[in-house]
């Protein structure tokens, strides 16, 4: 081979080969320039498939970071497994979180306030907080700081049957308690044996439920020095009118699960659900009669109230920083308008922010599902539950006593007494 075309090729080989470790490398160091971090969450099928749907498309407008969703089963898997981590050392960088979970994360300093990324760099305007509902805001403080970002959450609304609403010539919802006792009672239809063919209202054996009733006659969770208030008169008036509506009016039934299968199979007239359940009472109505949502009853106009459940988003110390500002950076656009308005459109959840209801695509899904559009008018009137660690118990606790009375096992005040006695050594009383 001449001289010359030896060093011809050596010199293309040289050239090739600089290229092919330049790629190389250039890939390695992108690679290397991506941040991965992990989301732990407990939303399961159509709840699943529409957060899947937004992780990825996070994951597409953001090259730098890689969000893994990671389903771990229901709340309490979720619970016990982020638990189980935070021991080992070992949790996520971002999850879904109760307020009372974080409450006791908190004490081992496990989690970091999101108001320090709010603050910080890559932050939030005052408009941006502004226009997260101040409601939702409170309720994710703990000890007077911001730890956890509003996320999935619902207010409480009542389900009502309107077919038989207009057929019994009932023009509106039930505005009051004594609304709804009227109401109840047109409705109620029984058998020659007193059976229910179908019940004024239906009500579930629970704190939730409680709430509901407990929340719109002025109740408040804690009294000023941090004690349970359930006991006093206003705890023992809400009880004594759910039991009131059962025994005494014979216009209600309860269950401890889920009313929606009953409510589609026309057994009962009326039912509280959180506004997630909607979807369901849409499967099981499925077009056999006409149904409308309204705000929750109130004992007097002047208590209107609502209950807000659902977790918010934490971000844990553990992790790095470079993966607690990425976690940041998913957490802040899953809350952006509009997230939160396809993340609502998609689950039935209520849009964290207030902003997201003036998007063409909030207003078209309103104009098609006003049912939708209900929950909304609540969230001004919505009260939550307090963030501490022991409140998780606490709440088996004042659900026991509603089982309680409404099986006549204790009395109105025996059953309350006892679960602010027993929560009371829980708080440190």
């Amino acid at each position: 081979m001449p001289a010359g075309e030896s060093m011809r090729k050596r010199t293309f080989m040289l050239v090739a080969l600089s290229l092919i470790l330049a790629l190389a490398f250039g890939s390695a160091s992108l690679a290397a320039s991506k941040v991965t971090i992990t989301f732990w969450h407990a939303m399961g099928a159509q709840l699943g498939a529409t957060l899947e749907g937004l992780v990825k498309d996070f994951n597409a407008t953001h090259p730098d970071i890689i969000v893994k969703a990671e389903y771990q089963g229901n709340y309490g898997a979720l619970q016990q497994k982020l638990t189980g981590a935070l021991v080992a050392q070992k949790p996520p960088t971002v999850s879904q979180v109760y307020g009372n979970w974080a409450a006791e994360f908190i004490t081992s300093n496990a989690l970091v306030p999101i108001e320090n990324f709010v603050s910080g760099p890559n932050g939030m305007s005052k408009l941006e907080v502004d226009d997260i509902y101040e409601g939702l805001r409170k309720a994710s403080m703990i000890n007077g700081k911001w730890y956890t970002m509003p996320f999935n959450k619902s207010v409480y609304v009542l389900v009502y049957n309107k077919t038989a609403f207009d057929e019994a010539g009932i023009s509106a919802p039930p505005a009051t308690w004594q609304d709804l006792l009227t109401i109840a009672n047109k409705l109620t239809k029984k058998n020659d044996k007193g059976e229910f063919i179908r019940s004024g209202i239906g009500l579930r054996d629970n704190i939730d439920i409680f709430a509901c009733f407990y929340f719109a006659s002025g109740g408040d969770w804690l009294d000023k020095d941090g004690k349970l208030a359930i006991g006093g008169a206003t705890g023992q008036k809400a009880l004594q009118f759910m039991v009131d509506m059962l025994n005494k009016y014979k216009v209600a039934a309860y269950m401890s699960g889920y009313w929606d299968a009953d409510f589609g199979a026309g057994k009962t007239a009326m039912y509280l659900t959180s506004s997630p359940g909607l979807s369901y009472t849409e499967s099981s109505v499925a077009g056999k009669f006409e149904w409308g949502v309204a705000p929750l009853p109130a004992s007097d106009l002047k208590y209107r109230a609502t209950p807000v459940a659902g977790t918010d988003l934490a971000i844990y110390a553990k992790s790095t920083k470079a993966e607690q500002d990425a976690a940041w950076t998913f957490v802040k656009w899953m809350v952006e308008p509009m997230q939160t308005a396809k993340w609502a459109i998609g689950t039935s959840y209520i849009p964290v922010r207030k902003s997201a209801l003036y998007l063409s695509i909030m207003k078209e899904h309103f104009a098609k599902n006003p049912k939708a559009e209900q929950s909304l008018k609540q969230l001004n009137y919505i009260k939550y539950d307090p963030n501490l660690a022991a409140w998780n118990g606490i709440r088996g606790d004042i659900s026991t006593a509603v089982q309680k009375a409404f099986l006549a096992k204790a009395t109105i005040a025996e059953a309350l007494a006892e679960a602010v006695t027993i929560g009371n050594k829980k708080l440190g009383f």
